[in-house]
């Protein structure tokens, strides 16, 4: 079974790197900076057939991370210069909002919008010239305003197009998106924690090879290898990636992974 993680938080140290380097493929940010650029070139070093992939949110404006894709969406020159707003609106004329963690609000973007299209292509390709990444990973990859219900079918056919338009741009990237909607052009979708919907995983017309359908269990410092081995026994039907992040954000390899590491 091929094995991810995610690598938030981290300080790009040579221990993170040995621990990072023993993944199949790493989620990373979009931090392009010296030191984040030569902890991933130790991350290769140590291991030549690791895959990195960057982050990109895409249904809802960015925070304050670094990143070349960020700072393309968060640009408000950019829509002032057309007079156009990225943001999907409700039919009284009040931005569409939502809350992260119980205290950040966020603006939705509307994908039918030629501002938020340009934006979404010019963030896609800036992340991937500003290093070598060998794909995306578009968190909230996701035409819903809420999860599971879907509002304006028109938002659906929007970002299949500019997933589609992507793809066609970058035939060889390997792009994961998180969501339900079984987009087309996508390698796979990320099943980030739902252990009771694993029939996601199974892959679907419109992916691209390879395939990678991939389940995020989400850890804390006391989850036991009986969990981990009850997620794993769950998704190896499927021939799904199987991925980690703990809750605190520590890089770490659970030793359960010694035993079911792909040779």
């Amino acid at each position: 079974m091929k094995l991810f993680t995610v690598c938030f938080g981290t300080q790009h140290t040579p221990a993170e790197a040995a621990i990072a380097a023993q993944y199949d493929l790493l989620i990373v940010n979009q931090n392009t900076s010296a030191v984040a650029k030569a902890w991933y070139d130790s991350i290769k070093a140590l291991n030549p057939n690791i895959k990195l992939l960057a982050y990109l949110i895409v249904n809802h404006e960015p925070g304050s991370a670094p990143g070349a894709g960020n700072d393309i969406l968060r640009d408000a020159n950019r829509w002032n210069a057309v007079q156009q707003e990225p943001w999907l609106m409700t039919a009284d004329g009040n931005i569409v909002a939502i809350q992260i963690d119980g205290w950040k609000s966020r603006r939705l973007y509307d994908y039918r919008k030629a501002i938020w299209k340009d934006n979404f292509k010019l963030a896609c390709d800036a992340v991937l010239a500003a290093y070598p990444f060998d794909g995306l990973f578009l968190d909230n990859c996701t035409a819903s305003w809420l999860k599971y219900e879907p509002n304006i079918p028109a938002l659906t056919t929007a970002l299949q197009s500019s997933l589609l338009d992507l793809r066609r741009a970058h035939p060889s990237k390997w792009i994961i998106g998180n969501g339900v909607e079984n987009w087309m052009g996508l390698n796979g979708e990320m099943n980030e924690g739902r252990l009771n919907d694993v029939g996601e995983l199974a892959p679907v017309n419109g992916q691209v090879v390879p395939n990678l359908n991939c389940y995020l269990f989400i850890t804390t410092p006391t989850t036991t290898d009986l969990e981990l081995q009850t997620a794993y026994n769950a998704i190896a039907p499927y021939g799904a990636w199987y991925g980690v992040q703990r809750n605190d954000n520590v890089l770490y390899w659970p030793t359960l992974f010694d035993t079911i590491e792909a040779p």
